[in-house]
């Protein structure tokens, strides 16, 4: 004898088969929304679109605090036919903050991104040194902005439009902290190749309504006296 079909049945097979074809579609449809990016700088031919940005100095004083940021060859002892991004500054303040900054664009709008530094620098500082007003071994920091890093004038001096800590060796959600620039106890240090970079402790950074984000790496100095870094390379991995 032919068995009639549950209709009651294939319904409720019908209806488990649509929910699970609906947490499959979902599932695929966040994982395409994910979006990955990954950028390398190596500055073999210009500095890649990364420019300097200096804060917390005199108005007008830029010649007197010898600042600078060029497409240079690295120094001596180091292969000086590579080239690379040079940043100086000469502290007379006790507070100059250096920094190197790109734009970064095709983000998805007020996005949060998981990002990660990995920067081959050269520095010739002595770690834990003294120095006057604080220890040349300054903290080195990396971070971004959802909006354009700029200065505005207090009382004569230019200041940030964001808050560092790095003076104070801390960080915060602007700029984190991924170890000093020391390269050697030997006084005087030559100049060195080091590797700062946050790979276990990736950074949470958001973009802006345009899906845009200001990237920035450097320090934030109370030394008084000159810091002078060379940036070889940079990869950043950006995650959402």
């Amino acid at each position: 004898m032919h068995k009639l079909s549950n209709p009651k049945a294939n319904m409720n097979r019908y209806a488990i088969f649509a929910f699970l074809f609906t947490l499959v579609f979902i599932s695929c449809k966040k994982d395409k929304e994910k979006d990955v990016k990954e950028f390398e700088f190596d500055f073999t031919g210009n500095t890649e679109g990364w420019e300097g940005f200096f804060s917390d100095y005199p108005a007008g004083s830029e010649n007197f605090y010898e600042l600078g940021f060029s497409h240079s060859f690295l120094p001596a002892p180091l292969n000086e036919s590579v080239r690379s991004i040079k940043i100086s500054g000469n502290n007379h303040s006790d507070d100059l903050l250096a920094l190197i900054v790109k734009k970064i664009d095709g983000l998805l709008p007020n996005a949060v991104y998981s990002v990660t530094f990995n920067i081959e620098l050269a520095s010739n500082v002595t770690s834990n040194s003294p120095g006057a007003g604080g220890s040349p071994d300054l903290e080195f920091g990396v971070g971004g902005l959802s909006y354009k890093p700029e200065n505005s004038l207090d009382a004569g001096y230019y200041r940030p439009n964001f808050t560092s800590l790095l003076q104070s060796r801390q960080s915060n959600e602007v700029l984190q902290s991924v170890g000093r620039i020391g390269v050697s106890t030997d006084f005087p240090a030559p100049f060195t190749l080091v590797n700062r970079n946050n790979l276990s402790e990736p950074m949470q950074l958001k973009t802006n309504n345009n899906g845009e984000m200001w990237l920035m790496i450097g320090t934030d100095s109370g030394f008084e006296g000159i810091t002078t870094l060379y940036y070889k390379s940079i990869k950043i991995r950006m995650e959402q």
